[in-house]
């Protein structure tokens, strides 16, 4: 079986669910439809006061199994319906397997640089990658390429759906974590990991892509009496918008 790549980016406005959502609301769909093993990573490219972005600039990447790309060809449609109002929609897909070191390099060009679309496009023919603007300026279409190289390579962003994922309670075992797939690392001197340890996702688990698999990387917390995630939720008050509503 195959891995299919679905990047998306700028389907929201200001008042609107993200793309992280939008990315998990296909996920639901692509189940529907019988596909298999989905996941969506979250990918943060450059923050610049030039670049309309609505709230982090980042985009999504889904990742589904399956040896027919045409079984996915819905998803221009789809994310074309829900995108919000006054959004610029682009949406990439791609086998991962074919993801050129071309399409990798934009990726990563996207964290440190501005990027036109046409160089998106261009990229795009060159790796015979389907890149689509789905609305307004097509802006989008940056971001779901880039996507796309970055989870290609397995070692940009993080996990903000996987079977099972949002499903988890807020303390678990390791075992647990190792059902839904999820390695662990541990970042601490003072102490060893026990098999009776208690894992506290303070109700939000959002693995790194690593060598292609989730990875939570935990410290441990005297306060909790449990290990912890090192990446945790940032509050509401670090985020802004540079993105006009319309």
């Amino acid at each position: 079986m195959r891995e299919i790549l679905i990047g998306i980016d700028d389907t929201d406005n200001p008042t609107s669910p993200g793309t992280g959502r939008l990315a998990r609301d296909l996920c639901r769909e692509l189940v529907k439809r019988g596909l298999k093993s989905p996941s969506v990573t979250r990918h943060q490219f450059l923050v610049d006061c030039s670049i309309p972005y609505t709230s982090h600039n980042s985009g999504a990447c889904v990742a589904i199994e399956s040896d027919d790309i045409r079984a996915v060809d819905f998803a221009f449609d789809y994310i074309a319906c829900i995108s919000a109002k006054g959004s610029d929609p682009g949406v990439c897909i791609a086998f991962s397997e074919d993801v050129s070191e071309e399409v990798f390099n934009f990726g990563k060009a996207a964290q440190q640089s501005i990027l036109r679309i046409e160089q998106s496009f261009e990229i795009a023919r060159n790796s015979n990658i389907i890149l689509r603007g789905l609305g307004g300026n097509c802006l989008g279409v940056i971001g779901a390429l880039a996507s796309v190289g970055l989870r290609a390579r397995g070692n940009d962003g993080r996990f903000i759906d996987m079977p099972g994922l949002r499903e988890l309670p807020r303390k678990v075992s390791y075992e647990r974590l190792e059902e839904i797939g999820i390695e662990l690392v541990y970042r601490d001197d003072k102490r060893l990991p026990d098999k009776n340890d208690i894992y506290d996702t303070l109700d939000w688990a959002r693995p790194r892509l690593i060598n292609n698999k989730p990875v939570l990387i935990m410290e441990w917390s005297e306060k909790e009496d449990a290990w912890i995630p090192v990446d945790r939720k940032k509050s509401k008050s670090s985020q802004h918008s540079t993105k006009p509503a319309t």
